[in-house]
């Protein structure tokens, strides 16, 4: 017989008799809190500490059955869980989020978006969660892979081709308000003109501070490269006035560095559509 998870048998257990011949299915740990003080602050805190008893997949056999009973008394230990399969892998925990590009079939069209998860689990999840509240007809799931390392970011004005008043507003020559209105002169001057069409670029640059250069990939949904990397320009001078603005909130000095983004290459990506950051960060929780 094939063995897969359709033919495991696992329970959590405290009878003595159901774990013997059976493997462990997880690790079995002592657990137990030490306190320190924080010199600091002068709070005690208190830390989990661990130790591995029992790894694993470790068969139960007599001998270690006896263990694992002397770990009940003396251990504190009140229950194992455990299966009839030997399984020693176990996928790695991950809490960051990176870009994935994954690829749905909405009724007949193939639609590609680009997003961001934590793995190819939480790529399936985010996507379906997506597509059942944007879209209406049957899908099926056919592609979900790791992207290159980038910052990705969108184009949220709205403006047609070159606009100087979108320039300006990103530079902090205007404000907002400043800008809408201007926004809304032109758009009585010319009711007609109608706005480019927005493409994701995937852009490699090269990033200069002061006398320090390094290399950085951006993904920018946007009307044209210019406009990309004015909004590349104008999210790293945003990163370092938050990082200005913490280090005085932390009472630490910040030199205040000149950076400068230069296009190393660039070109357009076949993505339809990016799914927010924060959408993505909800099922982080």
């Amino acid at each position: 017989m094939v063995e897969t998870r359709k033919t495991e048998h696992r329970y959590v257990t405290s009878d003595p008799k159901k774990m013997l011949n059976m493997y462990l299915a997880k690790r079995v740990l002592k657990t137990w809190e030490e306190s320190f003080i924080d010199e600091d602050t002068g709070e005690t805190v208190n830390i989990e500490r661990n130790e591995i008893l029992f790894e694993r997949g470790t068969l139960i056999d007599q001998d270690t059955l006896a263990k694992i009973r002397f770990s009940m008394e003396a251990d504190g230990i009140k229950e194992v869980e455990v299966s009839n399969q030997k399984r020693l892998a176990f996928e790695n925990e991950n809490k960051f989020l990176y870009p994935y590009l994954a690829q749905a079939q909405i009724c007949d069209k193939k639609y590609k978006f680009l997003l961001y998860a934590t793995g190819l689990e939480n790529v399936c999840l985010i996507l379906k969660d997506y597509i059942e509240l944007n879209y209406q007809s049957g899908f099926t799931l056919t592609m979900a892979k790791e992207f290159d390392s980038c910052v990705i970011l969108t184009d949220n004005l709205k403006e047609r081709k070159v606009d100087d008043a979108a320039t300006a507003y990103l530079e902090d020559e205007i404000t907002m308000e400043e800008y809408t209105d201007k926004l809304a002169e032109e758009n009585e001057e010319d009711e007609e003109s109608k706005p480019d069409e927005k493409k994701f670029y995937q852009i490699e640059t090269k990033i200069t501070f002061d006398e320090e250069e390094r290399v950085q990939t951006f993904v920018v949904n946007t009307f044209n490269v210019d406009r990309a990397m004015m909004l590349i320009n104008h999210y790293l001078k945003n990163k370092e006035d938050e990082c200005e603005k913490q280090a005085k909130e932390k009472g630490h000095e910040f030199n205040k560095r000149e950076i400068h983004a230069a296009i190393e290459s660039a070109k357009p990506i076949p993505v339809g559509r990016f799914i927010p950051k924060e959408f993505s960060m909800a099922y982080m929780e």
